[in-house]
């Protein structure tokens, strides 16, 4: 009996030794000097807590405000193998157009992950991968619990409301006097449903092209209730012709662009949402952000 003890004692400190090596293992293995190659990837490793580790960014890495303190990389349509190596880079945060890039960086050795963000459910992924990468489980599963308890919340407000034919401006030229082409999120996308969750229906039903471009003449086919124009930040704006930034991102200039255009419904009940900054363009941890402005602009009448 003596003996068998013993021996469940040692078996018992051989697993708790194995558990503490296996812990140690991890911690080890946390990357501590990571690159961003995409501004969402950036936010996601910021509201995880891993600021510190990041040793680069992008040019477009602009939230927080002190990730734009980085090391700037360029721009994030590009690789540079050299520096990545000359940094000791332990993890590579990168988007899905980065793919053609995954057997150079295998042949390299360096660490990387590829974050999806076509729909909501690819945001919480992209959040937990990050999290589990980096040994920030918890924190991950926490800020997605955190997002989706505001997306109900918002969601809530909504639902008891009439439905409204939505339309998402997703990209136009700024600069025109008037509209006459522009791109609308279709169907597929995160867009799509957060225009649902809004309140609203998308008023592009057709076809499976993501991001399609539509005319003044598609314009009046649509015949939305309410516009939502997504227009970036001046910052980033770039443009074929010499512009005024000052007038091209006044708010007035840019409704009444829309209010020149096509006597749709939205234009003539003036039913138009200008939403300016670059996290409307970013799926990630500030998506309930996203979808409170849209919702917002689709049923001004609710209390928020």
């Amino acid at each position: 009996m003596a003996i068998e003890k013993s021996i469940k004692w040692i078996l018992g400190l051989l697993i708790f030794a194995a558990f503490c090596m296996f812990c140690m293992g991890r911690a080890e293995a946390a990357p501590k000097r990571i690159i961003s190659m995409t501004p969402v990837g950036t936010e996601i490793l910021y509201a995880l807590g891993q600021g510190e580790n990041v040793i680069g960014v992008t040019k477009f890495c602009d939230y927080p405000p002190e990730a734009a303190q980085k090391p700037n990389l360029g721009d994030f349509a590009a690789l540079n193998f050299e520096a990545l190596i000359s940094m000791k880079t332990d993890l590579l945060v990168l988007q899905d157009m980065h793919e053609q890039f995954t057997p150079q960086l295998d042949d390299l050795k360096i660490p990387y992950v590829i974050l999806k963000q076509d729909t909501i459910a690819d945001i919480y992924d992209s959040i937990a991968a990050v999290g589990r990468i980096c040994g920030q489980d918890e924190k991950a599963a926490q800020l997605v619990a955190d997002i989706k308890e505001e997306i109900a919340g918002i969601r809530a407000k909504t639902a008891s409301l009439p439905r409204r034919k939505t339309m998402v401006c997703v990209s136009r030229e700024l600069s025109e006097p008037m509209i006459t082409t522009f791109y609308v999120a279709g169907k597929g996308n995160f867009y799509d449903e957060l225009i649902d969750l809004a309140g609203g229906d998308n008023v592009w039903t057709k076809g499976r092209v993501v991001y399609p471009q539509v005319s003044l003449e598609g314009l009046i086919q649509l015949n939305p209730e309410v516009i939502i124009d997504l227009v970036g930040e001046r910052t980033f704006y770039h443009s074929k012709d010499k512009i005024d930034l000052d007038k091209v991102f006044n708010e007035t200039y840019l409704r009444e662009q829309w209010l020149k255009s096509a006597r749709v419904r939205a234009v003539a009940d003036k039913h138009i949402g200008i939403l300016n900054g670059t996290v409307y363009l970013r799926p990630g941890p500030r998506v309930a952000t996203i979808l409170r402005a849209f919702a917002k602009t689709i049923h001004p009448e609710a209390s928020w």
